[in-house]
């Protein structure tokens, strides 16, 4: 049985392995977007004079609404605690359309424009930089990341038959990285033991993420999770459901996700030159 799961588990992952690791190291990228993005521009996020009356989120959805051109609309208001937070309005379109406002003085300080390395990261994580046909035709870029995605559940879980030991001293010896018996100890550990560390994270990201590319997986998730699981989708997939914790363990995971193929590569390789000579 072992010596099957091992084969799927090969001739899965080396035709696939260099996509997922695009997939995932844009994915980690992409948990710490909002973060990096308020320290670039803080003239969007933050007020340098909190003095005065500070209107109420509705307040400033009124005074942008009352600015827009026909067909947008606000979605929503997005606002913090902090006194020298600026209120993010939400519009309808185009898609991600926000303008900031001071809630002291009422003014539009800026939109947001989503930053060149995030746009290239998610480009890269949704559609390997590939852009929608015109004409209708084969997306072929989400379809090769759907299709890479769905492989990597049947490859990880492949994984787990491959290296999942008899005893628990065996369980212990696979979760531990050596580092010092040489290069090929350290890269078969690292494989191993971070597969196995990174599994669950990495099956959520996965099994979450085919809902954006089938349509068919999302209206059976939904329907499974229920009307108002869009939200939860979302959040079990970037890690935002549990806080600050979380998406720190998806960053790693999906790094971890990233190196995987990787080290799988270079285990491979070293075999066939090993039966070579």
């Amino acid at each position: 049985m072992k010596k099957l799961f091992r084969k799927l588990h090969l001739w899965l992952s080396v035709p696939f392995g260099i996509v997922l690791t695009q997939i995932c190291f844009s994915g980690a990228m992409l948990v710490f977007e909002d973060e990096v993005t308020q320290w670039a521009r803080p003239h969007l996020y933050r007020v340098s004079d909190t003095s005065g009356t500070r209107m109420t989120p509705d307040e400033a959805a009124a005074l942008v609404a009352a600015t827009l051109p026909d067909g947008v609309t606000v979605r929503g208001v997005k606002s913090f605690p902090a006194a020298d937070r600026t209120y993010q309005v939400n519009l309808s379109k185009p898609k991600r359309a926000a303008v900031f406002v001071n809630p002291y003085t009422g003014k539009v300080v800026g939109k947001y424009e989503r930053l060149l390395f995030f746009q290239t990261m998610f480009r890269l994580h949704r559609w390997l930089l590939d852009s929608r046909p015109a004409d209708g035709g084969i997306y072929w870029g989400k379809l090769v990341v759907g299709i890479s995605t769905l492989l990597f559940v049947f490859v990880l879980l492949s994984g787990v038959v491959i290296w999942w030991p008899r005893t628990k001293k065996g369980l212990r010896n696979s979760l531990k990285m050596v580092t010092r018996r040489g290069w090929a100890r350290f890269w078969y550990s690292l494989h191993v033991a971070g597969g196995m560390y990174a599994l669950l994270l990495l099956l959520m990201m996965a099994l979450t993420g085919l809902s954006w590319s089938f349509g068919w997986y999302r209206e059976g998730l939904y329907g499974l999770l229920g009307a108002d699981a869009r939200p939860l989708v979302k959040a079990l997939h970037i890690g935002t459901w549990g806080g600050t914790v979380t998406r720190i363990l998806y960053f790693l995971a999906a790094l971890l996700g990233a190196i995987l193929p990787l080290t799988g590569y270079y285990l491979w390789v070293r075999r066939l030159r090993r039966k070579t000579r």
